[in-house]
């Protein structure tokens, strides 16, 4: 073989080799990328918990609708629990009720709360948030709706008693419900604007009493044993509003924090889904999170709920009250608990007896001071009895409203107030007035009696929706619904006392029960003090660390 063909040979080879070298660098790269897009493809998004998907979703239409269904719903528990108060001229003559009688019917409701609300914190947090809002409210209208059928003053009393059984979930839950729709920058504040909107029932209450209580209903059915007058109507009409509010909660979404804390996760992520849809305007599949964190197993959501025990049942409740017990929550948690318990007791106790003491200052027909209409043996009831029929003074219910409207203006002002000035400061101004007013309210007469009652309710019922939204920051997320249910059963309790002590004061000395009050508000005070020291030393001690 010639040099040239040994030559030419030793180049093909060359070339062959080069060549296939050159493959297999192409068929490596190849696999390379695929094994990088696979690699990149097989990287999954970190889940998300809840705080940051809500925070996702924005703030738009959604929110606000939310807030705008929320006000039948606020007007509910108002409107059970207050009826009382506008029925009470009517019915005390009607019935000829004792002292003791009006404080166990005002009391009734909130018996039941208070003797319920712990199911209603277990159920809550483990049976859902939307349904049983639903049932709940439905329950209650159906509880108001029987009131106004009832001939007798203990069946009345008794019914009472389950409407605010039925009452206090939703009263609670309510303000949980509606802040696990909104990110931390708006929670504290929808919980104040859902005060606002439920101040309105002082104003629409009164309105409809107004226009039903006065006027000379009177249908006998049953050969008699069935009668339906004026403050029957009044009643079965309040009711109406509460199934109004149970038909919007019907509609409504379940709570994206629920669904989550029960590992329904493809529900919860629909939600939140729906959420920003709504509040962008961009379609829901651009939402930016596709897997939520996993909070418990799928064994342990709702599908193993109902067969659940007795002993699992205590066991879950327990555990979620405990912490309450323990540090770092006992200590200012039963300080929030004693101060609501103080500031309903306070707001309760006087506002369910305005119109009854209205009515009994209308009748003195004078310029008298409070004392001097409630002690004169000479004061007739403004109740004009007829028979099975009580007319009551329109009058009464105009006062009413008037204080109404006070309260509902006033509540949107400290709104704005809390803007520029820390809670605990406008619940301390607030008390030192508050005080201050009805320490000489026994004194006072015409206009000035007017104006003490408008401000005094406002200011208070400012003070009771503050010491909630205290204890709703105070907590994290996942004791927040125990919590508040938890803080409102000791202001229920407040408001039962303080509706069995104050008729016994009552008939020791007028002025008594009005000092009383003012007592309670200079305590609270000193628990308000209390709560800022420990916050003030808590903030030092997170600042060091």
């Amino acid at each position: 073989m010639s040099f040239e063909n040994k030559t030419t040979q030793i180049m093909i080879l060359q070339l062959e080799n080069d060549n296939k070298d050159r493959n297999e660098f192409h068929e490596d790269g190849e696999k390379c990328e695929k094994g990088t897009n696979d690699d990149i493809n097989k990287i999954e998004p970190t889940p998300a918990d809840f705080e940051t998907a809500i925070s996702h979703t924005g703030y738009g239409i959604y929110n606000k609708r939310m807030l705008v269904l929320y006000i039948p719903l606020t007007l509910t528990s108002l409107f059970c629990t207050s009826s009382p108060s506008f029925i009470l001229p009517a019915v005390r003559c009607y019935f000829d009720l004792s002292p003791l009688e009006e404080g166990s019917l005002f009391g009734a409701v909130y018996v039941g709360m208070v003797s319920s609300a712990f199911v209603w914190g277990f159920l809550i947090d483990t049976l859902g948030r939307q349904k049983l809002l639903f049932y709940g409210i439905l329950l209650s209208g159906i509880m108001e709706f029987l009131s106004g059928l009832v001939q007798r003053f203990w069946v009345l009393v008794v019914l009472k008693f389950f409407c605010g059984v039925a009452t206090c979930g939703p009263y609670s839950l309510a303000f949980t419900f509606l802040s696990e729709f909104y990110d931390k920058e708006h929670r504290d504040k929808i919980v104040l604007y859902a005060g606002g909107f439920s101040s309105f029932a002082f104003v629409l209450q009164p309105l409809v009493a107004y226009f039903l209580i006065p006027m000379d209903i009177n249908f006998q059915f049953l050969n008699g044993n069935l009668i339906i007058d004026n403050w029957r109507v009044f009643l079965m009409t309040c009711s109406v509003m509460v199934f109004l509010a149970a038909f919007l909660v019907y509609s409504m979404d379940e709570s994206p924090k629920f669904l989550m804390a029960v590992g329904r996760h493809k529900e919860a992520l629909h939600v939140f889904r729906k959420i920003y849809s709504q509040n962008t305007g961009n379609p829901p599949e651009s939402y930016p999170i596709s897997i939520l964190r996993s909070e418990i197993s799928e064994e342990q959501s709702l599908k193993s709920m109902p067969s659940i025990s007795v002993t699992k049942f205590i066991r879950k409740g327990w555990i979620q009250i405990k912490p309450f017990f323990l540090q770092p929550y006992l200590t200012p948690s039963s300080l929030t608990f004693l101060l609501l318990f103080m500031t309903m007791l306070t707001l309760n106790t006087f506002r369910l007896r305005l119109p009854n003491m209205y009515a009994t200052i209308i009748a003195a027909k004078g310029d008298h001071t409070v004392c001097e209409c409630r002690t004169s043996t000479n004061v007739t009831y403004t109740a004009a009895c007829r028979g099975t029929l009580a007319l009551v003074d329109p009058e009464i219910y105009i006062k009413s409203m008037i204080v109404g409207s006070a309260v509902f203006s006033m509540f949107w002002v400290a709104i704005f107030i809390t803007k520029y000035m820390d809670k605990h400061y406008i619940y301390i101004c607030f008390s030192i007035v508050g005080g201050l007013g009805i320490s000489i309210f026994p004194w006072t007469n015409g206009i000035v009696t007017l104006i003490l009652s408008a401000i005094y309710v406002g200011i208070m019922n400012i003070n009771t929706t503050l010491v909630i939204s205290i204890m709703a920051s105070a907590v994290p997320t996942t004791l927040r619904g125990m919590a508040v249910n938890m803080v409102i059963m000791f202001g229920r309790i407040g408001v039962v006392f303080g509706n069995l002590i104050i008729p016994v004061l009552d008939r020791i000395s007028c002025e008594l029960p009005y000092l009383t009050l003012a007592m309670f508000n200079i305590m609270c005070l000193f628990v308000i003090l209390i709560l800022m020291r420990i916050k003030k030393e808590k903030s030092k001690t997170i600042t060091t660390s």
